[in-house]
């Protein structure tokens, strides 16, 4: 089975010989009808452009028809030992290849994977210093409304006792008022 790139330069070459064909026709046309002219060979404008056409179509023609058999006497040129060996040899620059970029992949792999482990581990000690701070935070939480709710028993205590001093001395202070006043 043809390869597409063998496909394509026979279209080519089909293409370029059929231009080339037409191309040769007008100009055969163009350089024989002249010469039933008697003055044909005198007048410069009519054969030169004839001959230099000729030339193009020659050169043209057999730089066409020329690479397809170049390519077949080279190819049945060719040892099948030669051909086979260079192969072989692209076969073995293949596989290094392959290997190299294998080896090129596992470093980088390799390198992903210790990121990677890296990344959870910092993600483990994150959440590790996340539960102590929520444990630590509870605890402070719970120091703090614990003083809060002792704080203000003693502020109310406090305030009991100042009105039951200011209570109990108010009495006498009354009593001795109305003693001393007439």
């Amino acid at each position: 089975m043809p390869s597409t790139r063998t496909g394509v330069r026979r279209i080519v070459r089909v293409i370029h010989i059929s231009v080339s064909a037409l191309f040769g026709a007008a100009l055969l046309s163009g350089f024989i009808l002249p010469l039933l002219d008697d003055d044909y060979w005198t007048d410069w404008g009519r054969w030169a452009p004839s001959a230099v056409g000729w030339v193009a179509f020659t050169y043209v023609g057999t730089r066409t028809l020329g690479r397809g058999t170049r390519a077949r006497l080279a190819e049945a040129r060719e040892d099948p030992r030669q051909s086979l060996d260079h192969r072989i040899t692209e076969v073995n620059r293949a596989f290094a290849e392959a290997a190299s970029l294998m080896g090129d992949l596992q470093r980088d792999l390799a390198s992903q994977q210790a990121v990677r482990e890296a990344l959870v581990a910092q993600a483990e000690e994150q959440q590790r210093l996340l539960e102590i701070n929520q444990d630590q935070a509870e605890n402070i939480r719970h120091i703090l409304v614990g003083e809060t709710k002792a704080t203000i028993r003693a502020e109310r205590r406090t305030q009991w006792m100042f009105f039951g001093l200011g209570l109990a001395a108010s009495i006498p202070v009354g009593v001795a008022i109305n003693l001393l006043v007439p």
